[in-house]
């Protein structure tokens, strides 16, 4: 590359037709997640819906890509949810190999734990040549150029407190997956124990309760707005750095609350989408305000004064959260009730004859079922359970 070119941008696009296989990757992913949904083995169920989220996400945001634009002074992404800006005067760049021996990078401002200040250029969706321009960019110009990268310390005061707001998300992350193993357990009893599961309150009109939940989980989203900005009017530097700590922490349970929601709702209304629901909204926010290290060069007031170019990565999780709100909305208003609660595959009555499964109303904080079959017309039987667990009794009249 010329040395004239220190003055001059690169702009990337992904090839068309391969954006359109990530689509399609996009899809398979989705119906992935729900083959595990509907699998009626809690263990899978989970696995399938978490790695499908994961690889949906990933490919999301290489098919909402429309332009990466590197600077000497900053890298611009620009996609379809909003524009996402690092600058470079502090670059970490990280290579790999992709299938087919594409290198792929991802550039972070300051330190690879900076998630959300990172920008990610998959090699295997761009040209060859477009590759080899990346390449000589990376090493003439943020390497080599008077631009030239220089990434913090670790043991710097910027990193080091940084660090520690990382670990308060990543312990509130490591909870949740212990919330995940309590749902796959408590699923799993269930299962065994209702032949249709209803809810413990399956008296309690559905929506109203619903849209509480949901409510609860939105109003998060402003709360922790402001908990995302550094403390303001405080002079001393203890006392600054302690309260964005404080901060950092109730972001942390705020935004893994609102996915913590999605068990007790499940177990009032017995909807497994409420679940989910509730988990992808506070995954979002999880994801939406991880700590950004420029947020903590601001609290150390360490960042340079002058610098032109100001890291801005936007906040979608709202946005995102609606989206998805309406989309799962959707899907229980026109699919089967019954398909999204935990059911026995097979029912059958005292004799031993394949019934069909339904779930009648109960009271008292219970669930009841009602076998029906095809019995004398004089005669027919119910079941009824109810408590939590297995500690619940269990009720059985014959009547003619």
């Amino acid at each position: 590359m010329p040395s004239s070119s220190l003055n001059k941008k690169l702009v990337l696009t992904y090839s068309a037709w391969r954006q359109l296989l990530a689509l399609l990757g996009f899809a398979l992913a989705c119906l992935m997640a729900w083959a595990g949904f509907l699998s009626n083995f809690f263990i899978v169920e989970v696995s399938f819906i978490l790695f499908g989220a994961y690889a949906a996400w990933a490919l999301l945001g290489i098919v909402s890509t429309q332009s990466i634009t590197l600077y000497p002074d900053k890298i611009v992404k620009r996609s379809w949810i909003g524009e996402t800006t690092i600058p470079t005067h502090a670059l970490l760049v990280t290579d790999s190999q992709d299938q087919g021996n594409a290198k792929s990078w991802r550039f972070f401002h300051g330190s690879n734990k900076n998630q959300r200040e990172s920008i990610q250029i998959a090699g295997n969706f761009l040209s060859p040549e477009l590759r080899l321009w990346v390449d000589s960019y990376r090493r003439n110009i943020y390497r080599l150029g008077s631009f030239s990268s220089s990434p913090l310390s670790s043991n710097s005061a910027v990193c080091v407190e940084f660090d520690k707001a990382v670990s308060s998300f990543r312990f509130m992350a490591v909870l949740t997956g212990v919330y995940l193993l309590v749902y796959v357990i408590y699923a799993t009893m269930l299962h065994w124990q209702y032949p249709l599961f209803a809810g413990y309150a399956p008296q309690l009109p559905a929506w109203p309760v619903r849209l509480l939940f949901v409510a609860i989980a939105l109003a998060a989203y402003p709360l922790l707005q402001t908990l995302a900005k550094p403390p303001i009017g405080v002079s001393n530097y203890t006392v600054r750095v302690a309260q964005a700590h404080q901060r950092a922490f109730r972001s942390a349970l705020i935004a893994n609350g609102v996915a913590w929601l999605g068990l007790p709702l499940f177990l009032l209304c017995g909807n497994r989408l409420d679940f989910y629901l509730l988990l992808s909204i506070g995954a979002l926010y999880h994801y939406d305000f991880y700590p950004r290290l420029s947020t903590w060069e601001s609290v150390l007031q360490a960042a340079p004064e002058t610098r032109p170019v100001q890291a801005a990565v936007p906040r979608r999780s709202m946005q995102v959260s609606l989206a998805l709100l309406g989309g799962l909305s959707l899907a229980n208003y026109h699919g089967n009730p019954d398909d999204f609660r935990i059911r026995q595959q097979d029912c059958v009555d005292d004799q031993g004859n394949p019934i069909e499964c339904r779930s009648s109303g109960g009271h008292g904080g219970g669930s009841s079922s009602r076998y029906s079959g095809n019995g004398s017309p004089d005669s027919h039987s119910s079941v009824r359970r109810g408590g939590f667990g297995f500690f619940g009794g269990s009720h059985s009249s014959f009547g003619g």
